[in-house]
């Protein structure tokens, strides 16, 4: 066994990888050389899930499978399988403003959600359906549901049309929505699961004009070649817009959660409007890569569709402001089709305003919207 290919959680928990061949642990094997660690497991015949986007493979192992799999040089390091988690707080009075910006409502864009699915509900339908595609990969099945809540009222901060409201919508009420079924109803998921639905993204946005990916989720990172991290940049380089939770787990430094922990993505932090501060339980930088988040957004006292007969729900925390941005990214790229993800990204944050001037606690601060005004969007 070597030592220095293998997480270091692993080796601490090894003992939870049982020694019979009927019992094994999905781990993530990142390979130096993706063929020939492709060849390796069919040849042997292990189980396994190929993540080529993200250059890596779920396999599930024992012991002795650890053993053999950490001294193959095609093998560059074997990580675990986090918990992820989404970055919603359910305990705060809830209100949300109308901040759609402008004429340009998302149109001609399509986001998709990776969360706990989506409830059918008449904001996403009404005037007509704009659902284009749901798949759950925690059950199978591809009709809508949502047996959280939280995707339903992410989407909805992002896409709903207020149809039960009289002033009340989301970010880009026309935007189109994909949604990835990747988070269970207790709002959690392993790293395999959603590498699923990043791989997915990968190979059909160009099919469904995915323009936006929004993440309001979460782990911990285990390293600096993360495979969330690297699944989110690999679709960062595509060309898709991935806006990323940083987590609810400030207000301590380096808090910051994978895949939100990448530099190239966006990563949203959380401000509380009614004192214009940032929430004290937006998560911080640094990251190893340096300063995160990158940009803050409204998180604390906001509604959104629910998942039940009750039109709309109460929901804070980055989960919340990470569709905000998502929205205004799919509006943006709405009233300019050409532009291209870092052009984006370096547009929101050249229209923020600070409070603090840390990077790491707001990145370049706030959105403000009256910038955008300015920008005739």
């Amino acid at each position: 066994m070597i030592v220095n290919k293998i997480s270091p959680e692993i080796i601490k928990n090894v003992s939870i990888l049982s020694n019979s061949p009927n019992s094994t642990t999905p781990l993530l094997v990142e390979a130096e050389n993706f063929s020939l660690t492709k060849q390796f497991l069919d040849k042997y015949g292990y189980h396994y899930k190929p993540y080529r986007f993200a250059n890596c493979f779920c396999v599930y192992m024992d012991n002795q499978d650890l053993d053999i799999i950490s001294c193959q040089n095609f093998v560059k390091y074997i990580h675990s399988n986090p918990i992820v988690m989404t970055t919603a707080l359910k305990d705060y009075p809830i209100y949300l403003d109308n901040l759609t910006l402008g004429k340009f409502l998302g149109q001609n864009q399509t986001i998709c959600f990776i969360d706990t699915g989506l409830y059918p509900h008449f904001d996403f339908l009404f005037p007509q359906n704009r659902v284009l595609k749901f798949i759950d990969f925690t059950k199978g099945g591809n009709i809508p549901y949502d047996d959280n809540g939280h995707g339903t009222f992410v989407a909805g901060v992002a896409c709903g049309c207020g149809i039960y409201s009289l002033d009340k919508s989301g970010i880009a009420p026309k935007a189109n929505i994909i949604s990835l079924k990747a988070l269970s109803n207790i709002g959690n998921s392993t790293s395999n699961v959603i590498l699923d639905a990043m791989q997915w993204v990968y190979e059909n946005h160009k099919v469904y004009n995915i323009s936006v990916v929004c993440m309001s989720f979460g782990a911990d990172v285990i390293n600096e070649n993360d495979p969330l991290s690297r699944g989110a940049e690999a679709l960062w380089k595509r060309g898709i817009i991935v806006v990323a939770a940083a987590g609810n787990s400030g207000p301590n430094e380096r808090t910051i959660k994978s895949p939100g922990n990448n530099p190239y993505i966006i990563t949203v932090g959380a401000l509380d409007t009614s004192n214009m501060q940032i929430a004290d339980f937006s998560s911080r930088g640094p990251t190893i890569y340096g300063h995160k988040p990158d940009l803050i957004a409204p998180a604390v006292d906001i509604t959104s569709c629910s998942n039940s007969n009750i039109p709309y729900t109460n929901m804070s925390g980055t989960s919340v402001a990470t569709p905000i941005v998502a929205g205004i990214c799919a509006d943006i790229k709405s009233r300019w089709p050409k532009m291209t993800n870092n052009e984006i990204k370096s547009f929101l944050l050249k229209n923020c305003s600070p409070i603090t001037g840390n990077k790491d606690i707001e990145g370049a601060g706030y959105l403000n919207f009256k910038n955008f005004e300015n920008n005739n969007l």
